[in-house]
């Protein structure tokens, strides 16, 4: 895969919300008795970029705070796997149909995001809109505590040669690695879970939620950017984000916000 091909399909996820944002923006003008709907998926296009490159950002400078990673003990869990991040890069990373579909659905993040947001904005009520945006954004933020506690970078930064495996017997040590240390759990998982969970009312939905839960797990294996562990991990956290959600909107300081959004309705 060439150059250019390889930056495209990185900053795909990046331009597609710039995309929606311009469309929005003619929609704005152009159908102005919807102006109200236009005006909220405008506001979430444009935060949707900063706020994934804030993350990522923040989880790079998490690698100072937290220098040495836990990758060797980790990849001695996934040992009672079977390996299943090296072993799934073998098999698809030299095919380069299979790796660019990976690659492409590893920069999905943010359209999934965005298009999940888009179909509450259109198919549910305001109010139910406003959680899935919230979030999103929770199971963004809220992982940078886990990463401060267990920094853990992946395989693809703590063995150079992956996906070849590396000698049978590494001893377990914590690992200096200059790289984020945003492993676990793996935010990737988490927010394909999420699209699922909120995709769940519609028969498609489903359907669209599985099949992107499955290339997300495929993805961050092959790619070496997360460990099997990782990923296990991303199951309790995304349950978690949804209860601290919940617990969020029971609030007291909650309740005008949705029913000023009840009240304004569409």
């Amino acid at each position: 895969m060439n150059q250019f091909a390889s930056l495209l399909i990185y900053y795909t996820g990046f331009l597609i919300p710039v995309l929606i944002s311009l469309i929005s923006i003619w929609r704005w003008f152009a159908v102005p008795a919807d102006r109200k709907r236009t005006e909220r998926l405008l506001a979430v296009a444009l935060l949707v970029d900063p706020a994934v490159v804030i993350s990522k950002a923040t989880a790079d400078a998490l690698s100072s705070l937290r220098p040495l990673k836990y990758d060797l003990y980790i990849f001695r869990i996934d040992a009672l796997f079977g390996e299943p991040s090296f072993r799934i890069g073998q098999i698809i990373l030299p095919h380069p149909g299979l790796n660019v579909l990976m690659q492409l659905t590893y920069s999905a993040l943010p359209i999934a995001m965005l298009g999940t947001f888009a179909v509450y904005l259109w198919l549910r009520p305001a109010a139910e809109t406003l959680k899935v945006a919230r979030t999103f954004a929770l199971n963004l933020f809220v992982a940078v505590g886990f990463y401060l506690l267990f920094p853990v970078c992946g395989p693809a930064f703590a063995f150079p040669q992956f996906p070849l495996l590396p000698p049978a017997h590494l001893t377990p040590h914590a690992l200096a690695i200059a790289a984020a240390p945003n492993g676990i759990p793996s935010v990737h998982t988490s927010t394909a879970l999420l699209v699922l969970w909120f995709l769940r009312p519609w028969r498609w939905g489903r359907f669209a939620g599985i099949v992107f839960l499955a290339l997300t797990v495929l993805s961050t294996l092959s790619g070496g950017q997360h460990y099997f562990f990782d990923l296990l991990c991303a199951v309790p956290y995304a349950v978690g984000i949804v209860w601290l959600d919940h617990r969020i909107e029971a609030r007291p300081t909650a309740q005008p916000i949705r029913a000023h959004l009840a009240s304004a309705g569409r």
